[in-house]
């Protein structure tokens, strides 16, 4: 079998334009007009799924404003410039940003040996110019180019996160390259350690690489790393021989959150979404207050790149 990449595009998915980037490894389905969701990553090599999808929630556009939570499709989203919704640079901005909910404008081609779809939106709030170009090549790994520019005349406070929903299964081992990490308040995780930090991976006696028992209760936990050795996270399935890691330049996204419902601990559902993301807490104002979220100067440029790893 060949293991050139190619890419299709006369593919849709529930009415949707589908951009398909495959090889003999690797198949990527990309919707365009879902935020640029990024909706399937397959390991062909083990016919693995490795993103959740939420079969409650159909495959159709979200209107601008929306609630996310009650969106929540699963799969690869990009959240800019907020999380909760808050004012930021005195316009409000809606939950979990203004990219996720909007149609972005797409191209493809190829270079040898590889295939590559660019996406682009700008932001309806902030007018922030965003383009995504997702790479792949002969090999399993996906490579994403982020592109953020200030085109407007305010600096604009802002957060970053890719927000990838992955597949859980039974002997699914949790990787996060963490020192400090917080136990927000959310939900209803398998332990609260003292004073709401621990250093990864154990918390009161409890390893997070590992799922928790859910056979009497579920769990849900929001785990924010304030520190990161190196910018890599992960989920491995030893059991299907596969599983996905991001790796990112710590000093572009110097945070990582995790957000897992474990045996249907919220919403009844079993899902963790990996978040590197380009600061913290939840609230991007309280983050520039402390230093630890960033603002985008007033015709200023960010890019950065993650690299989505299929795990052999």
């Amino acid at each position: 079998m060949s293991t050139s990449p190619r890419l299709s595009t006369e593919w849709s998915l529930a009415g949707q334009q589908a951009v398909i980037l495959e090889n003999a490894e690797t198949r990527v389905v990309v919707l365009p007009g879902l935020g640029g969701k990024v909706v399937s990553i397959v390991d062909k090599r083990v016919d693995a799924e490795l993103l959740w999808r939420n079969d409650r929630v159909p495959v159709r556009p979200a209107a601008f404003g929306s609630g996310y939570d009650d969106q929540f499709l699963g799969g690869w989203d990009e959240l800019y410039p907020n999380d909760e919704p808050e004012e930021l640079a005195r316009e409000p901005v809606p939950d979990h940003g203004e990219l996720w909910a909007v149609p972005w404008q797409w191209s493809s081609g190829s270079d040898p040996g590889q295939v590559w779809l660019e996406l682009n939106v700008r932001g309806a709030v902030t007018g922030t110019e965003v383009t995504k170009r997702l790479t792949l090549g002969a090999g399993p790994d996906l490579i994403a180019d982020y592109r953020i520019a200030n085109t407007g005349r305010t600096d604009q406070p802002f957060l970053w996160k890719s927000h990838v929903a992955v597949e859980l299964r039974s002997d699914t081992v949790v990787d996060l390259a963490a020192g400090d990490v917080l136990m927000h308040e959310f939900g209803d995780p398998r332990v609260r350690p003292d004073g709401g930090s621990f250093t990864w991976p154990w918390a009161s006696g409890h390893d997070l690489r590992t799922l928790p028992d859910t056979s009497s209760r579920g769990v849900s936990e929001f785990l924010i790393a304030t520190t990161l050795e190196r910018g890599e996270c992960g989920v491995r399935h030893p059991s299907a021989g596969t599983g996905l890691r991001l790796s990112w330049d710590r000093a572009d996204l110097p945070s990582c959150w995790l957000f897992a419902s474990y045996g249907g601990g919220w919403r009844g559902l079993d899902v963790l979404v990996l978040e590197p993301c380009t600061g913290h807490p939840l609230s991007v104002n309280d983050g520039v207050a402390a230093g630890t979220h960033q603002i985008l100067p007033a015709g200023a440029t960010k890019s950065w790149q993650l690299t989505a790893h299929l795990i052999r």
